[in-house]
């Protein structure tokens, strides 16, 4: 495949631009809106019970009892507010009614017509009052932010000072916070970029490539997201993870097929035929196998339930093949077009990144003279590093995701402070039986007895089939004690034979991270599989693969532990301007899981592809790892230092789990290229030896037999 793309992009340069020119503005005309039909996080399991008993109680309610959307009402001049008083009833009746009168909700308490209900939605102090709405949609994440732009719109101005909070309101806005960070990282990170990539090439021509690539492979994936999130609901935050995903595997694989067209450029003199050829059969091949590696690792994502999950799965996967293929189409063109005035346009002197780096080599050689030593400090280092992983806390989808520069912010710390927590996140449960009403006051007394529960409303009724009642929790909705709360009560055992069920926020932060449990497993399964079978397609050996999935863990374990310490600890906040919770949020971990062994087995690939190509050659194991790492080290360490910068200019979301992400990514890149390529790689090659390159003989002849080497 790569001779005949390499004979196609030097004899028709101009139609294979021309050919990718017209999917650059069909992707651009069709999926340059793609972001207004893409939906919010979709942190849910729809088959847990928090979501089985939403949807029960929809459909024989016609709302969820646990309120999603919570309208403060306070007096302008900051006094009491005189709910006596015919203009205040008025304004509050009219807000209810524009409430009422709002899509996707259900029902609306008014504490001033409903004494019963709305007993605790008067402030003790008598300075406010609360309004709340449950939803009569189970997607509460993006249907709830429908509801909550609607409700804004129909209340309008007021002679009081009202003001929304609640779930689906707090939600709204950390969605709407992260449309505008996408923009702001795009604008931080290409003119960085920029002046990586003219420091890194020293011209301006080679230096513009990457950044094309980058463009390309971004309207490319916004044409797979906008044609997705016409099939199934797609979340909105794989608009990030495609954007800096793009534009990181386009520095990486810009770089290397760059880099090596110069080295061919010189080796043979001139802008040959050879010289193209070569440079597509060599780093064209490393392109493929990165990208089908970095594919693999985000589609494994696609099997979990999550919408967050699925949507940045699906993403990722079309990121790493697309990214691949305009690479291995665009660059050749471009190159064969381009020839030796690639160097054209220098702006600065010293070495280019193209250039083998004696310091490197040496380097290497000298961690192979003692690969042991180097071996257990490096191993142990990043052992240490990960070592805060065993103290971590875990948090999930709240209104701590909402930051402080966001108006439910202040909303729902009101809320918190001056009413019961069960007036914006009350823990539900549902009963479906003919329970006796005797029974039921007993499970009552039974469930608001519980520690972590401070009382709550009878139960209700919503069909004869069909009860619920709201428990007010005594802390935080996902403090441990009320999550201890929430499994005490789903001990329990409904009356008569029948089917308790327990939702609300706590809950479905336990069915969340009971689901990722769940998946997990067969995504690490199908990562790990794949990985093994790319890496062994690519060297020849069954060692290479098994060690590299293991830095590859040391990798993760590493990264994980510096975000436990930058914001669990606190050790970053300032620098990061940090607002949120000292815990990590616990959906990101699968995506850091995928994304982080993507990119490590990417960098393996790169260095893998050189070292194995020495190999090949008939060049001893040491030397080839010290040649592999000296003549790739300037590229992976420009390409590292790229992603790096890519992922950091995320940090600046005011989202609290995109800087967690950020910061993650971030290090796992530097820590691969650093510990693990530079010193933990030779060591550990020159401890096997040539060990190295065993595979058994079945293998060894299936991999002859389909021309998998390249020398």
């Amino acid at each position: 495949m790569l001779e005949r793309i390499a004979k196609l992009t030097w004899q028709r340069p101009k139609l294979v631009l021309a050919l990718v020119g017209v999917f650059v503005l069909l992707a651009g005309g069709f999926g340059y809106d793609v972001e207004d039909h893409l939906k919010a996080a979709g942190f849910t399991d729809a088959a847990s019970q928090s979501e089985r008993a939403t949807a029960l109680l929809q459909r024989d309610l016609g709302y969820d009892p646990t309120p999603a959307i919570v309208v403060l009402v306070r007096d302008r001049a900051g006094g009491r507010l005189d709910v006596a008083s015919p203009v205040v009833r008025r304004e509050v009746d009219r807000v209810a009614a524009a409430l009422a009168a709002t899509r996707h909700v259900g029902n609306v308490v008014n504490p001033l017509r409903d004494r019963r209900a709305g007993a605790a939605l008067i402030a003790r102090d008598g300075r406010s009052l609360v309004l709340a709405a449950g939803l009569s949609s189970p997607d509460v994440e993006s249907d709830g932010g429908e509801a909550a732009e609607e409700a804004q719109r129909r209340i309008g101005s007021s002679p009081l000072d009202v003001s929304m909070g609640g779930f689906a309101v707090s939600f709204n806005e950390v969605n709407d916070e992260t449309r505008e960070d996408l923009t702001r990282a795009e604008l931080i990170a290409f003119p960085i970029l920029t002046i990586l990539l003219l420091l890194v090439f020293r011209g301006v021509v080679a230096a513009a490539i990457p950044l094309l690539l980058g463009v390309i492979s971004i309207l490319g994936t916004y044409l797979v997201l906008r044609i997705m999130a016409g099939l199934v609901d797609t979340s909105l935050f794989a608009l990030n993870l495609a954007t800096a995903l793009s534009l990181g595997l386009a520095v990486d694989y810009g770089l290397l097929m760059v880099s090596r067209y110069r080295e061919e450029l010189e080796r043979a003199g001139g802008a040959t035929e050879e010289a193209h050829r070569r440079t597509v059969q060599t780093a064209g091949r490393a392109v493929v196998f990165s990208g089908l590696t970095v594919a693999v690792a985000l589609a494994a994502l696609i099997i979990m339930p999550q919408r967050f999950l699925y949507s940045i799965g699906a993403a990722g996967a079309a990121v790493g093949l697309l990214s691949a293929l305009m690479t291995i189409l665009v660059v050749p063109s471009l190159l064969a077009l381009l020839g030796t005035r690639i160097n054209a346009l220098s702006v600065r002197r010293g070495p280019a990144v193209s250039e083998a780096s004696g310091a490197w080599y040496r380097l290497a050689r000298a961690v192979m003279r003692r690969p042991l030593v180097v071996a257990i400090g490096c191993t142990a280092l990043l052992l240490a590093t990960a070592s805060p992983l065993l103290s971590a806390e875990f948090t999930g989808p709240s209104a701590e995701a909402v930051p402080p520069s966001q108006p439910s912010y202040a909303v729902n710390r009101y809320i918190d402070e001056n009413y019961s927590r069960g007036a914006a996140f009350a823990v539900t449960v549902t009963v479906r039986g003919e329970a006796d009403p005797t029974r039921l006051a007993a499970l009552h007394r039974r469930l608001a007895a519980l520690d972590g529960i401070e009382g709550g409303t009878p139960f209700v009724r919503a069909t004869p089939n069909v009860a619920f009642a709201n428990f007010t929790p005594a802390g935080p909705a996902l403090s441990h004690r009320v999550q201890d709360a929430v499994h005490g009560m789903r001990a329990q055992t409904a009356p008569d034979g029948g089917e308790l069920l327990v939702s609300g926020n706590t809950a479905r932060f336990i069915d969340e991270k009971e689901s990722l449990i769940e998946h997990l497993p067969p995504v690490a399964a199908i990562i790990a599989g794949t990985t093994l079978l790319l890496l062994f397609a690519l060297t020849g050996s069954v060692i290479l693969p098994i060690k590299t999935l293991i830095m590859n863990v040391l990798t993760l374990g590493a990264s994980l532990g510096v975000i436990v310490l930058a914001f669990q600890h606190g050790l970053l906040d300032g620098v990061f301007a940090y607002t949120g919770p000292a815990a990590i949020e616990v959906t990101s971990l699968a995506f850091l899981f995928a994304i982080t062994f993507a990119l490590a087995t990417d960098y393996a690939v790169l260095v893998m592809a050189r070292i194995k190509e020495q190999h090949d050659l008939g060049v001893g194991n040491e030397e080839a790892v010290a040649v592999g790492i000296g003549k790739t080290a300037r590229v992976i360490s420009a390409a590292a230092l790229a992603i790096a910068i890519v992922f950091l200019a995320f940090a600046v979301s005011k989202v609290f789990f995109m800087k967690q992400i950020a910061l993650a990514e971030a290090a796992a890149v530097l820590i691969d290229v650093t510990i693990v390529r530079a010193l933990l790689v030779p060591a550990l090659m020159g401890l096997l030896g040539d060990w190295n390159w065993w595979a058994p003989r079945p293998l060894k002849r299936l991999h002859a037999r389909f021309s998998l080497t390249h020398a």
